[in-house]
């Protein structure tokens, strides 16, 4: 009788273990999706003057940055209530024509993150957070080598080996307005010849604060952005003239705004880069470029017709800087007057004309006196939510640059 007592207790108890078992499924819940895409594409004119002597000219259909970004979110049932989210990111993008890239089609975004009120924590392939503003350019890279903090592991044309690694990053907003970010770094790294051989390894790190005032919050004149960031690398080793060292830059940046009437906005972007270096004994190679020492200046004024508050069209004059001061004379200058008129919602039609002098070293080390680039060109941008829930801090096609936006680059979740 007891042994038959016992055996029916322990049935009994696990079939009263069996609901809190199946409490314990994790419900499917259904995310929130974010598609979004810009096609970029553009007629290209250009004219290069050879240091050496000799022209050369050339006309292109460029699709340059045409990209594909999928998002998902839900909110998280811990913390309080239900104001933490995670997510993700995957999104595709068009390389140069030109790339030393083994690929027509780049993974440009490919991550994952949880988020808060107050804090966002991102892991994997993102931008690297070694620039701060954007300018109002057709493209992002048109003025890479002054907007950035170029990669020294990469002996590559490749402006995504540039612009896009392995992060592990965090932003904690301590005022609505103010913001510290930072975060580990796995660029790209190559071999002499430019061919990929790590993607994963962190070799770098950043980290920086900002001022970011929204045009919602504040439209009037005065500060609208300021920050300082300090990224930093350890470069590999490439061969003769470029050996395993550390680099570290300093990157500080202004966005003013000048104009008092929202319909009629004048706005002022500034951004300096001052980079230590490492050690180079030629200006020719790509990573020797981005790893001499050098200063970097760039500055943007920009005008925006916007009756009701939608910008109908902006037109824009860039200038920028660049000195290498381990070399003589060695510096280049750039000029960039753009224009864009939206023909409608996320209809543009975009022109920029680009007139760069190279001088001393530089232009030894690329051959190149002058160069001249016309470009022509329309973008067809959209952004659509499918089961919208959570709540966002931006749009994911603000993981893109767009040369009507002002203020930090980058956004999204």
């Amino acid at each position: 009788m007891t042994l038959r007592r016992n055996i029916l207790t322990v049935a009994l108890l696990a079939a009263a273990s069996l609901p809190a078992r199946a409490l314990e499924i994790d419900p499917n819940v259904v995310p929130e999706i974010n598609i979004a895409g810009r096609g970029v594409v553009s007629v290209d004119a250009a004219r290069d003057n050879r240091a050496g002597g000799g022209k050369n000219s050339e006309g292109t259909l460029n699709t340059a940055d045409s990209s594909l970004l999928f998002g998902f979110s839900k909110y998280l049932s811990v913390g309080d209530g239900y104001s933490n989210y995670g997510f993700g990111v995957i999104g595709f993008k068009l390389p140069d024509d030109d790339a030393d890239l083994k690929d027509d089609i780049y993974i440009h975004e490919a991550n994952v993150g949880v988020g808060g009120k107050n804090y966002e924590v991102k892991l994997g392939r993102s931008r690297l957070g070694n620039t701060l503003i954007q300018f109002p350019t057709i493209r992002d890279d048109d003025l890479l080598g002054y907007t950035y903090v170029l990669n020294g592991s990469a002996n590559a044309e490749a402006e995504e080996y540039q612009q896009f690694g392995g992060v592990a990053q965090g932003t904690w907003w301590f005022t609505p307005i103010f913001e510290l970010t930072g975060g580990l770094t796995a660029r790209t790294e190559t071999d002499a010849a430019g061919a990929r051989i790590s993607t994963a390894d962190f070799n770098g790190g950043f980290l920086g604060i900002a001022y970011d005032v929204p045009e919602a919050i504040k439209f009037d004149r005065g500060l609208r952005y300021a920050g300082i960031r300090l990224d930093s690398q350890r470069v590999q080793g490439l061969g003769a003239g470029l050996p395993s060292d550390r680099m570290n830059a300093l990157i500080g940046a202004l966005v003013l705004n000048l104009s008092d009437n929202p319909e009629a906005t004048w706005n002022l972007d500034l951004q300096a880069i001052a980079n230590d270096g490492a050690s180079v004994t030629s200006l020719a190679p790509h990573a020797a470029r981005a790893r001499a020492q050098s200063e970097a200046f760039t500055a943007a004024l920009r005008y925006g017709h916007r009756p009701a508050l939608q910008t109908r069209w902006q037109a824009a004059l860039t200038l920028g800087w660049k000195d290498y001061s381990d070399f003589t004379d060695a510096k280049a200058t750039v000029i960039a007057p753009s224009y864009g008129y939206r023909l409608g919602s996320g209809v543009e039609f975009l022109a920029q004309y680009v007139y760069t002098k190279y001088d001393g070293a530089l232009a030894t080390g690329l051959n190149l006196d002058r160069k001249q680039q016309v470009q022509l060109g329309l973008i067809f941008s959209f952004d659509h939510t499918f089961n919208e829930s959570v709540g966002e801090r931006k749009s994911i096609l603000n993981l893109e640059h767009n040369m009507f936006d002002i203020g930090p680059l980058g956004g999204g979740h």
